[in-house]
């Protein structure tokens, strides 16, 4: 004869489930914005989306400024981290064939291993003057990528394995680890379609290093990550429109738009150091 089980008991069990409902729609409540917020991240998600869904950059670049004026920066950055590796998700059946892999497996371990050594930089040099070089060098590529220059299609390894430890250095002393990486896979003599790839899987990629590290040390709050769930149809819908404008015109285009972007981002970072 079997033994008979405890009876379960079933109020105890229904409390347990509705004190569980009860945290979850706390947390939902938590992370809700106001309808107009709502809308107002969602276009800046959208914005934001198009844009690196059609460059392969710019995401963070663009997201977090705008994010900040309505979460303010502390769930911004975050949240364009999250929101930048769901895109890399979505779209790396498109680009993983596409991208530059030998590239980006030399240059993202050099980036990690330089970031903590960017933190030393600070107690070095001022984070504004580093800004500043980092700008006009920026400026000074854009103009020679603008004359017609371009890099060799394959540069010595100690070249690709430097442009890592500069974007890790970067990041860790100015959270800046783009424009090193962003020179690198556009002056070289690529397609368009691969330089776009490979920024757009670097950039994934980063975003989930960083973001993995908020999430071990507990200060990514996880409120500001079901705001970025709960605007991500934003986002999957503008890689859909900016890879369909990246197709129709992105041969003929994409260069001079990359440039351009570039030159804003250089300017953007000078102003801000110059005004401290």
């Amino acid at each position: 004869m079997l033994p008979l089980s405890h009876p379960v008991d079933v109020s105890q069990a229904n409390g347990h489930q509705s004190s569980l409902m009860s945290e979850f729609l706390s947390l939902f409540a938590d992370a809700t914005l106001t309808a107009p917020d709502m809308a107002l991240a969602a276009a800046a998600v959208f914005f934001s989306g198009l844009l690196r869904a059609f460059v392969g950059f710019g995401f963070a670049m663009a997201l977090v400024p705008l994010l900040a004026l309505i979460v303010g920066p502390v769930a911004a950055v975050p949240m364009a981290l999250l929101l930048e590796m769901l895109s890399g998700l979505q779209m790396l059946p498109k680009v993983r064939k596409k991208a530059d892999w030998h590239s980006i497996r030399l240059i993202l371990p050099m980036a990690i291993l330089a970031a903590p050594f960017g933190v030393y930089l600070l107690d070095v040099l001022d984070a504004d003057s580093l800004r500043i070089l980092i700008s006009v060098a920026l400026l000074g590529a854009v103009a020679l990528m603008a004359s017609g220059y371009v890099l060799p299609a394959k540069l010595p390894l100690p070249v690709t394995l430097s442009i890592g430890g500069t974007s890790g250095l970067l990041a860790g002393s100015t959270a800046m680890a783009g424009p090193p990486v962003l020179v690198y896979f556009l002056g070289r003599a690529s397609t368009p379609e691969s330089a776009r790839a490979s920024m757009f899987m670097y950039f994934s990629l980063t975003s989930v290093t960083t973001l993995s590290i908020g999430l071990i040390t507990c200060i990514v709050p996880y409120e500001t990550l079901l705001l970025a769930f709960m605007l991500s149809p934003a986002l999957f819908l503008s890689n859909i429109m900016g890879s369909w404008a990246f197709h129709a015109m992105g041969d003929h285009h994409y260069k001079p738009i990359a440039l351009t972007l570039l030159t804003l981002i250089a300017l953007v970072m000078l102003v801000q150091a110059v005004a401290g």
